[in-house]
């Protein structure tokens, strides 16, 4: 009888060993994780068009009556991005639009901020969204709309324009990116 207890009271303190020890391994799997980067470079390219490869888009002057509400949208333009002397193989092309740095981007937005620093007046709680030709958001750091490759070429077509973080004061705006030939 008392081997019994003994092997009873044993499988007890193991189960419960064992309970505890899963406990903590769910509490390490959940502040722990893993991110794993995949991705191919090529070695062949387009070539950006000398007209794009430093483009200066003008947008308009617009009243802050119309960015007056978080949220709020106004003054897309759009904008071309040439590429030529692209590869036999390579059929569709798009730009992969980066911060310049490490500024230049709100983070929770995607949008780039007002990096005006001249010695007018900075426009206040604006920003500069982009847009794929179909118009949908575009984050910095996301690859755009991607565009045919026809004889070598390709034109793709992205659009910019104001984006309100809170009612806007007058003044000027500029906002920079970069981007980079991708292949999808």
């Amino acid at each position: 009888m008392r081997n019994i207890k003994l092997t009873l009271c044993a499988m007890a303190l193991a189960a419960t060993s064992a309970s505890a020890l899963a406990e903590g391994e769910a509490t390490t799997a959940v502040t722990q994780g893993t991110v794993t980067f995949n991705g191919e470079l090529i070695s062949e390219t387009c070539n950006i068009a000398t007209d794009s490869r430093n483009r200066e888009v003008q947008l308009p002057k617009i009243s802050t009556q119309t960015l007056k509400i978080a949220g709020a949208t106004a003054g897309s333009k759009g904008f071309d991005l040439n590429v030529t002397d692209c590869p036999q193989g390579i059929s569709r092309v798009a730009a992969h639009f980066e911060a310049i740095g490490s500024s230049g981007v709100n983070s929770a937005t995607g949008n780039l901020t007002n990096q005006y620093n001249g010695t007018e007046t900075k426009a206040r709680n604006v920003e500069v969204r982009l847009y794929n030709s179909d118009e949908q958001p575009l984050k910095l750091g996301e690859t755009g709309q991607a565009f045919p490759v026809n004889s070598g070429n390709a034109t793709m077509r992205y659009y910019g324009g104001y984006y309100a973080t809170d009612a806007t004061t007058a003044g000027r705006v500029t906002a920079q990116a970069k981007y980079t030939l991708a292949y999808p």
